[in-house]
């Protein structure tokens, strides 16, 4: 799937799957919050390496973020450069990290789209770690 950030995209385009343990409790993390899909890039001896992040704001992002379909009540909004990514990888929310300091992943059905994306130009562009919204 190929978005132009341009376009308006109709929410039911893109849908994230949630794992069955999370079902139901989505609106328990969020406490009233929206749940943001952001991710961050560096290159470091010729080599990209990234992640993709959700975490949980207290108010919508204002520019780049796309909204998508709510879950279980939750605004749900994605930086607008993964809107291929997480409409052709089968993209669903999972819990990760440690079980000492679980939180809210994307899990990837072909991670193999995700490494296209790290490699595609201009995706490196603006993407720092904690990058401010």
């Amino acid at each position: 799937m190929t978005i132009d950030a341009a376009t308006i995209v109709p929410r039911s385009q893109i849908s994230l799957g949630v794992v069955p343990a999370l079902r139901g409790s989505i609106a328990q993390f969020a406490s009233g919050r929206v749940l943001v899909i952001d991710y961050f890039a560096s290159r470091c001896c010729s080599v990209v390496m990234g992640d993709l992040m959700v975490d949980f704001e207290d108010t919508p992002p204002v520019r780049g973020y796309v909204e998508l379909a709510s879950i279980e009540s939750v605004r749900v909004f994605a930086a607008s450069r993964l809107l291929g990514i997480l409409g052709d990888a089968g993209s669903s929310l999972r819990l990760g990290g440690p079980p000492f300091a679980r939180h809210l992943a994307v899990n990837l059905d072909r991670p193999e789209r995700w490494i296209d994306f790290l490699e595609a130009p201009g995706m490196l562009a603006g993407k720092l770690r904690f990058e401010g919204r």
